[in-house]
């Protein structure tokens, strides 16, 4: 098991401490700065909100940025997760037919 080291860092203006496994400790402050940039870029924008609502908007931007991420043969991770969706219906379905048919 990882040895958990605590972090230290800013965000909007305030500080949080947050528990990290050693080995993530690089990624977890790419995620911050990641975070921080998505940050300085909403409040660049010139509209004036409140640090929730900044944090949510660069937390959505992010997200968003992550499903619309290419993988494989060029498909976005959303649209690979719901080819998955529609698959893993598609054989729901085709299960419940066939069990119905034996039972008639």
């Amino acid at each position: 098991m990882s040895e958990v080291v605590q972090v230290d860092i800013e965000l909007l203006g305030r500080h949080f401490a947050i528990g990290s496994p050693l080995d993530e400790r690089d990624t977890l402050l790419e995620a911050v700065h990641l975070l921080s940039d998505k940050i300085q870029l909403i409040q660049q924008g010139g509209k004036v909100m409140d640090a929730d609502k900044i944090a949510i908007m660069a937390a959505l931007n992010i997200a968003h940025d992550l499903l619309k991420t290419k993988v494989g043969g060029g498909l976005e991770i959303a649209e690979f997760q719901r080819k998955i969706r529609d698959m893993s219906e598609a054989a729901d379905t085709a299960l419940r037919e066939s069990q119905q048919a034996l039972f008639e």
